[in-house]
């Protein structure tokens, strides 16, 4: 008697990680978009903005989590993702603000104003420090796991 075994379906990381990545990547997009045309500064919108692909990003582990878990750090690679297009995004974008600031002939101390006393600090240095410190986390978990989460 012989019994054959079906081989396990695989999951492609491509398949499954590109179009979150691209789909992330025009969403900040927009998001700073958004922010320059109306004025530059961090306001409720950007907020609300950012809280939807939040939402989505959410929505998206969710509905993929078991074919994230098939693919070896998949869970890890998709937080790394979101992390690095998120906080790229607001801190590519303070350094733009703040070097148009000092190449404008701003007053000394412009760019710092901007940077440490707006809401740019909250957008830039404290959600990387924040969201920094839970990314490492996971990746020393999963660095435990051998790269598998259950």
């Amino acid at each position: 008697m012989t019994t054959s075994t079906l081989p396990q379906a695989s999951v492609n990381a491509r398949s499954v990680l590109l179009p979150y990545l691209l789909v992330l990547v025009v969403a900040m997009t927009a998001i700073q978009a958004v922010i320059a045309f109306t004025g530059g500064g961090i306001t409720l919108l950007a907020g609300v903005l950012t809280a939807l692909v939040a939402a989505g990003i959410a929505v998206w582990f969710w509905c993929n989590h078991r074919k994230l878990t098939k693919i070896r750090f998949g869970p890890a690679i998709a937080h790394t993702l979101a992390f690095v297009t998120v906080t790229a995004s607001f801190n590519l974008h303070a350094v733009i603000r703040t070097l148009s600031l000092g190449s404008s002939g701003g007053a000394d101390g412009a760019a710092a104003h901007e940077l440490l006393a707006t809401p740019w600090f909250g957008a830039t240095l404290v959600m990387s420090a924040a969201w920094g410190a839970g990314l490492l986390i996971h990746l020393a978990g999963v660095v435990l796991g051998r790269g598998w989460e259950d």
